[in-house]
């Protein structure tokens, strides 16, 4: 059983970081000529966008923690600093997008394709790691099930214990909802993209709405996940969060999945119909 433990993890790590290719490809029937190279500029924007946004919000966890104890200050505004830094996040790579962008808009540049494209990147280098985490913990796991021991330098020894103690079940569900996660956040990512590049050649209001609706994406699964009292809300551990948050997850991924496409689709239609008259 330890050994298809390991195996399942692993071919979760894998399915985590290759689903991205199911919203890429739906999007881009719809969009077929988006600039590749776009891919990597989103890619350069998250990361520059990640580390501004990591520096202010250590900022504000220094701020908030004033003169109480570091334990305190988990209690009482781990949440509240995971709200913020959701803000910071999106604003931080939401601006960088919209500099990108007008400056793209002067070489009269297709701005749609170009936002599809970075939203795409945006949305494939975040998280990625943790796709590779998986497989290195599922390979772990394997080695146990073996009776082979690990490496004294192996990092994920209690990841890989925790998954070996979980039940089959909850682990089937937790990468479920893992992989969705994946889809999802490349979607609402394209979903970004897609709104930045509208409000330049459309209403500003765009630029709002997009900010809005990346950061309820994360707001809401974590107040969802607080209200199934899962022990590390905002995310889903493997061998900690229990099946039924990880089904509610799953659902929820799925669901942002589908509202984003459905409406990502409708716009490029849309688009694509008026070009033609």
């Amino acid at each position: 059983m330890t050994i298809l433990k390991g195996i399942l993890v692993i071919l979760g790590g894998f399915a985590f970081i290759f689903s991205s290719g199911v919203p890429m490809n739906l999007i881009s029937r719809h969009k077929p000529d988006y600039k590749r190279e776009g891919l990597y500029w989103g890619i350069g924007i998250w990361i520059i966008g990640f580390f501004l946004s990591t520096f202010l919000q250590n900022l504000i966890r220094q701020i908030l923690r004033g003169g109480t104890s570091e334990a305190q200050t988990n209690q009482s505004g781990g949440l509240l600093t995971y709200l913020i830094g959701a803000i910071i996040t999106t604003l931080l790579i939401q601006l960088c997008l919209l500099l990108f962008l007008k400056s793209r808009r002067k070489k009269d540049e297709d701005l749609t394709s170009m936002g599809l494209a970075l939203g795409f990147g945006i949305g494939l280098i975040a998280q990625v790691f943790t796709g590779m985490i998986l497989i290195a913990a599922g390979g772990g796991v394997i080695l146990q099930g073996l009776g082979l021991e690990l490496p004294a330098s192996a990092i994920q020894t209690p990841m890989i214990n925790t998954i070996t103690e979980a039940g089959l079940f909850g682990l089937i569900v937790n990468v479920i909802s893992l992989i969705l996660f994946r889809v999802a956040l490349l979607t609402v990512s394209a979903v970004q993209g897609y709104m930045v590049a509208a409000c330049i050649t459309r209403k500003k209001i765009w630029f709002w709405l997009a900010a809005l609706i990346v950061t309820l994406f994360t707001w809401l699964i974590l107040a969802l996940q607080v209200v199934l009292g899962e022990e590390n809300p905002g995310q889903v551990s493997l061998g900690v969060t229990s099946p039924l948050g990880s089904a509610f997850t799953a659902l929820y991924y799925l669901g942002a999945f589908l509202l984003g496409y459905r409406w990502l689709q409708k716009q490029l239609v849309s688009e694509k119909s008026a070009k033609r008259k």
